[in-house]
């Protein structure tokens, strides 16, 4: 089980948040938190939590279509992800 470091947002230095595209089967977004997830997204950080935890999907409205969210372990290549997710989706 993965707990919070300070609060709903932060997360452990070594997790982060992974969006898929269940369509296309492909990764389109690697976040530190549930905050800059959600503000990607356009949705709460609350309801990112709840879909990681439940693995279900959630519909995008800045994407514009269902995305999957899940946590991951951080590793040297999701820290480079988390650099091209800042200025657009992968």
């Amino acid at each position: 089980m993965i707990t919070f470091k300070d609060n709903i947002n932060g997360l452990h230095d070594d997790t982060c948040v992974k969006v898929y595209d269940p369509a296309d089967k492909k990764l389109i977004g690697v976040y530190p938190n549930y905050l800059t997830t959600g503000n990607k997204l356009g949705i709460s950080p609350s309801l990112v939590q709840q879909k990681c935890a439940k693995k279900t999907r959630v519909f995008s409205p800045t994407y514009g279509s269902e995305v999957a969210c899940r946590l991951s372990r951080r590793t040297a290549e999701e820290d480079a992800l988390i650099q091209k997710s800042k200025a657009r989706f992968l």
